[in-house]
């Protein structure tokens, strides 16, 4: 896990290139972060927690909609660079700092709000990251956790799998299945004053060329004992790529579901 997140996160060039895919290529035309932000509902002066802040996506919304200082952070130095830079760059409030979900140096009870967006899937102790944001919320302070639908992208992962048994490769577990939408009970069990909100969508590819694109951004590499030149990137590619050309001629377009929602969950009161 440690060697998977150092490759996808050391830089935002493959972020970036799913962040693209999930703007031009979804079916649904409303911004999934609105949407979210409309579930967080901050208000001005509100504190913010970040857990796992990526690019700093959420910030210049957030600080639109009122924030007073956003804690940023995440596991990697690149990630947490490019927040700060931005902060800097357009005068926003943040802090962006290199922290785990699972301790988060800051004391007890210090923010109104928090965020956890598609991240907990990647924290090797799930339910000790949902206690530390539990733990830095004020009483009575919400959170929102967003992560994928259990059976997102499923159609892409269906060919990665066919096509690395093929060639000999034992394809990974996906990483969603260690944290999304169906996990209601273990948020519950930390947060138990939690809502669930489900949003349907799906990617709309309209070529080979830019599934492909997407799919090696990440997906291609989830195999065990990956070759050390890379090697089978190639060799998967052509396969996928076949799939998905067959599924173009047939229908037009590369549609795979992704389906993705948040958890709004709230910090109860003190005794």
């Amino acid at each position: 896990m440690q060697e998977y997140l150092r490759d996808q996160y050391a830089t935002t060039e493959k972020l970036d290139i799913r962040i693209e895919a999930h703007q031009r290529y979804s079916e649904r035309p409303d911004d999934f972060l609105d949407w979210v932000l409309d579930h967080l509902a901050p208000e001005p002066g509100n504190s913010v927690v970040d857990v796992g802040c990526g690019r700093g996506s959420y910030h210049v919304p957030l600080v639109d909609r009122g924030a007073r200082i956003i804690l940023a952070l995440d596991t990697s130095p690149g990630m947490v660079s490019t927040s700060q830079e931005q902060a800097i760059a357009r005068r926003l409030p943040v802090v962006a700092i290199e922290a785990s979900a699972e301790r988060i140096p800051v004391p007890d009870a210090g923010y109104d709000l928090g965020m956890a967006n598609h991240v907990l899937f990647h924290v090797a102790d799930i339910a000790a990251a949902l206690l530390e944001l539990r733990r830095v919320l004020k009483p009575g302070g919400r959170a929102v956790l967003t992560t994928a639908g259990a059976n997102s992208a499923e159609t892409l992962e269906s060919l990665h799998r066919e096509a690395a048994e093929r060639l000999g490769y034992r394809p990974t577990g996906r990483v969603i299945d260690r944290f999304n939408m169906e996990h209601l009970d273990l948020v519950r069990s930390v947060f138990p004053d939690v809502q669930r909100d489900i949003r349907d969508d799906a990617f709309l590819f309209p070529s080979t060329d830019v599934t492909l694109r997407y799919y090696a951004s990440g997906m291609i590499d989830a195999i065990a004992d990956r070759p050390a030149d890379n090697g089978h990137r190639d060799q998967l590619l052509r396969l996928v790529g076949e799939g998905v050309d067959a599924m173009i001629a047939r229908e037009g377009v590369f549609r795979d579901p992704k389906p993705a929602g948040c958890f709004v969950v709230r910090a109860r009161e003190r005794i």
